[in-house]
């Protein structure tokens, strides 16, 4: 082979190696989750087998920073647990708790939040308008969830304990409850996956109280650093509209 040919082959080399290593050198960070619609949606079919809220939210983030964010399955306790022991770098999702913060280092920006809400069946929301009007009135609620003060710990209201938030829905819309509770946008997505937009509304009493979502990394990750960049990237998607409308196609 001739010089000439070889002084080609080696400019090919190093071109494609030029091209080819950003991909490489693109930081890789770990992020533990499980199914929590519409927040994070099982899905075959997208690359990571997860869409939804966080999962678009942190796609812009990768692009934003420059990083790879690679998603692994595990249940909520377990997840928590490799975080307390550096096994993965990230969680999203998560609220904010004391005892938390010990081994997680939260990204200061919250991303979301989810709020209580109360639904009836169509053209009933208007009769619930004061924490009062509840009273009388069966309440359908996921069972071991905890909503607000002083719903919780309230005895007098006629709380009925179900397994799932679709199962609540199906029953008030058979007109088996008077009302549900649940949390928003959660409730919202399950809702229009069963078809019932049309059958059941918000009343119009809604709880203030509010749990903040935050992205948090795990004090032992190496990739602490990228804390106040994805930080900066998050409220700068806040203030221009990106992240609510994310939220908006979701319910």
């Amino acid at each position: 082979m001739g010089r000439m040919a070889e002084r080609t082959i080696f400019c090919v080399f190093i071109g494609l190696f030029t091209v080819l290593m950003p991909a490489y050198s693109q930081p890789r960070i770990v992020m533990v989750t499980e199914s929590w619609p519409p927040f994070r949606i099982d899905d075959d079919k997208a690359p990571q087998k997860f869409s939804g809220i966080d999962i678009e939210i942190i796609s812009r983030l990768e692009s934003e920073l420059g990083i790879r964010i690679e998603l692994q399955r595990h249940p909520w306790a377990r997840s928590l647990e490799m975080l307390r022991d550096g096994q993965v770098d990230m969680i999203t999702g998560v609220a904010y708790s004391s005892e938390r913060a010990v081994y997680m280092a939260y990204v200061p920006t919250s991303y979301a939040a989810v709020q209580p809400v109360f639904y009836s069946r169509k053209g009933r929301g208007s009769l619930v308008k004061t924490y009062e009007d509840l009273r009388g009135k069966s309440i359908g609620q996921s069972i071991r969830s905890l909503y607000f003060e002083p719903y919780n710990s309230d005895t007098s209201l006629n709380k009925v304990d179900l397994s799932t938030e679709p199962q609540i829905i199906k029953m008030l819309a058979l007109g088996r409850l008077d009302l549900a509770i649940g949390t928003d946008p959660n409730i919202a997505w399950d809702i229009a996956q069963l078809g019932l937009r049309d059958s059941l509304e918000h009343t119009a009493y809604t709880p203030s109280a509010k749990t903040e979502l935050f992205i948090a990394f795990s004090r032992k990750s190496k990739a602490l650093g990228l804390i106040d960049a994805m930080n900066a990237a998050i409220v700068r998607m806040k203030k221009d509209g990106t992240i609510d409308a994310i939220i908006a196609s979701y319910r």
